[in-house]
């Protein structure tokens, strides 16, 4: 008798786990249809690569002709992500305006998504409290006007070094010169002047030097397209192996930012000046931050200030370095992020 039970229990079992299975399935399906007729209208899409190739190398004049059919709102697919395009200014206006914080999530994409970490970043941190206090932090500290007004002999001085070294390798007008190159070593140079007050690019900085080699590397992974945005059935094979390579160069950056960390606490420790009046830079500010703790963390960790440090250096950066390390083809990657995107 209690054999026969116990196999009457085990095929129930059995039988239970598929249809639970089944319901699961069921119910998953359901509310993915009822978030599909939520979506404004698009154009048909195909399996697996979904409207991409109904998009050609003029990004924004395949819009507009879709936009005409399908109105000023309506849902693209590259391959399975789903991406909402805005081609109205009324409408984005409203959007803006009276739906800012619904469509203020961010989408991080696969070669960015490592164990360094994206929240401390104010451009990859989702909306919530902690991105709240990051945009607190930067409307009453970064850009205040008194700190903006105190940086003008940096700002000169990174410009009059930048007109150095251009007519240096202009060879008096005999060589022809990378101006967007040197945009890029002044913007870098002097974020690195108001973060850590020092010039990041000086000869004599090796640290220096390989950060930035560092941060190009991060920025020409990153920018190049990812089959494994549009497919996410890849993600864990890393095709094209960009998610590998942008994480070691990002471990390579951060452990550069935790250097210079270590230093700056060395030198508050023992009373040595960082510039000239001891002027408080950026890295003072986040080492200095009290919070409580419920906007936000009552300290930044470590792993935080490196990724707001990190960021910081990149974002002045990134027009000049889509123009000198991505190819034509990629503007139309760049231009999806651009796109609102669900996920």
């Amino acid at each position: 008798m209690g054999n026969e039970m116990f196999e009457i229990v085990v095929l129930l079992a059995v039988a239970f786990v598929p249809l639970v299975a089944l319901a699961i399935l069921a119910w998953r399906k359901h509310t993915r249809l009822e978030v599909l007729r939520r979506l404004p209208p698009g154009p048909r899409r195909w399996p697996v690569v979904g409207n991409m190739f109904q998009l050609g190398w003029s990004v924004h004049e395949s819009f507009a002709k879709l936009a005409s059919t399908h109105g000023p709102i309506m849902t693209l697919w590259l391959g399975s992500m789903c991406t909402v395009v805005i081609s109205s200014n009324d409408v984005a206006r409203e959007m803006f305006k009276n739906h800012d914080a619904a469509l203020a999530g961010r989408k991080i994409y696969e070669s960015m998504i490592g164990d360094f970490g994206n929240e401390g970043s104010l451009i990859t941190a989702q909306y919530g409290p902690h991105w709240r206090m990051l945009r607190r932090l930067c409307t009453m500290e970064f850009f205040v006007t008194s700190r903006i007004d105190s940086s003008v002999a940096i700002r000169t001085r990174c410009i009059d070094q930048m007109v150095m070294y251009i007519e240096a390798a202009g060879g008096c007008g005999t060589n022809a010169i990378d101006v967007g190159r040197f945009f890029f070593l002044m913007s870098f140079n002097l974020i690195g002047n108001l973060m850590f007050s020092k010039d990041l690019l000086d000869p004599n900085s090796e640290r220096g030097a390989e950060f930035f080699y560092h941060a190009g590397k991060v920025m020409e992974f990153a920018g190049k397209p990812n089959i494994a945005d549009f497919l996410p059935m890849l993600k864990w094979l890393d095709p094209q192996g960009l998610r590998k390579r942008t994480q070691f160069h990002v471990k390579q950056a951060f452990d550069i930012a935790g250097w210079y960390l270590e230093e700056r606490k060395e030198s508050t420790r023992d009373n040595i000046p960082i510039n000239e009046g001891n002027r408080r830079d950026y890295l003072d500010v986040l080492l200095e931050y009290r919070g409580d703790s419920v906007e936000g963390p009552p300290l930044f960790s470590p792993r935080t200030i490196n990724v707001i440090v990190f960021v910081s250096l990149l974002l002045p950066n990134i027009q000049i370095l889509l123009q000198k390390v991505l190819q034509p083809e990629i503007y139309l990657f760049f231009f999806f992020l651009m796109s609102f995107t669900t996920e």
